[in-house]
């Protein structure tokens, strides 16, 4: 018997956001649904943000802490201000020789890793 004011399992589930398994970016007549495992990564540009996946780009009119707080955070992790990383599209972590590190993604791609953010990022990859 649920004690008043407390939460059983099930409802508590229906209250937890799910992250989407697709975004919705529009573009000129159109409206593309983009797959979410299908990011790279996502940069801040402006008041806008870009989301990478592959050799493509789209440009979405949403704040990365929109998209921070949609995205799987299991699967998405914000590595600095401007940059949140598809931590399976991590390859490796270097460290600059100025102390900081350099977040490379499968592609190549160079990303900095802001020293705050450091532990967020450590914790959901495999060890």
């Amino acid at each position: 018997m649920a004690v008043p004011g407390e939460f059983d399992g099930a409802e508590a589930d229906r209250l937890v956001p799910t992250a989407p398994s697709r975004l919705a970016v529009r573009s000129v007549g159109r409206i593309r649904f983009v797959r979410t495992t299908e990011i790279d990564w996502i940069e801040a540009t402006d008041y806008y943000s870009k989301l990478h996946l592959g050799d493509r780009s789209f440009l979405v009119r949403e704040s990365m802490t929109s998209l921070e707080g949609k995205l799987a955070p299991r699967r998405f992790v914000r590595i600095h201000r401007s940059s949140i990383v598809n931590v399976e599209r991590v390859r490796e972590i270097r460290t600059r020789h100025s102390g900081g590190h350099t977040v490379i993604l499968h592609d190549g791609t160079r990303l900095r890793l802001s020293r705050s953010r450091r532990g967020a990022l450590r914790s959901l990859l495999p060890r």
